[in-house]
């Protein structure tokens, strides 16, 4: 029979706990089979039961561990799906991304839009940026007639606006930057997709 201090020294060695008070708590809760005589031997705990207890410890952290794993495959696998989809969408045609406007709730109308816009460009509407911005978004595919309202897709932990895709995580930084973190998604989204045109990342 080990008492406590054994079965701690034991319990260390295994990597389960360094702690008296764990090994008293798991002996309490029955855990941890033992037997009391009396006070002053205190707890005994016999060795095979020990090595059960163990096996079943380990096989439990083993069985967390697999699980965790297997979460995080889960959403790493889920991610890259979304991120697939956000790429086909973008290159494949506006019908297939009737599928994202259901779930869309971020609208950007093209008279905002173009209002902002000016106002970023020095030159106003004669600036090419200007005239890239409104042609990439306001008139997809090459249509002649200009939509009057466009769409930021969210789907998962990335949003799509015409050929831009960007992270959650991007977004939060740029609105940190540039102390728009007051302002409306659409006016966020808008100014996004003008910086990430000037700065050469869309075009």
């Amino acid at each position: 029979m080990l008492n406590v201090s054994e079965v701690l020294t034991i319990l260390e060695k295994e990597g389960l706990t360094s702690s008296r008070q764990v090994v008293l708590r798991w002996i309490r809760q029955g855990d941890l089979p033992a037997v009391q005589e009396s006070r002053k031997t205190g707890y005994q705990v016999n060795r095979t039961d020990l090595d059960d207890f163990i096996s079943k410890k380990k096989e439990a952290a083993t069985s967390t561990e697999s699980a965790e794993q297997i979460t995080n495959d889960y959403r790493a696998g889920y991610q890259a799906a979304i991120k697939d989809l956000l790429e086909i969408a973008m290159v494949s045609g506006s019908g297939d991304l009737f599928l994202f406007r259901k779930n869309a709730s971020i609208p950007i109308h093209l008279a905002d839009f173009k209002e902002m816009a000016a106002r970023n460009f020095s030159t106003g509407k004669n600036n090419p940026f200007y005239q890239t911005a409104i042609k990439n978004l306001f008139h997809p595919f090459g249509r002649k007639t200009p939509e009057n309202v466009i769409y930021v897709y969210p789907l998962g932990d990335y949003y799509k606006l015409a050929n831009l895709i960007v992270s959650k995580d991007e977004l939060a930084d740029f609105m940190k930057e540039m102390d728009l973190e007051g302002a409306s998604l659409s006016d966020v989204f808008a100014n996004l997709y003008l910086y990430y045109l000037t700065s050469g990342k869309v075009k």
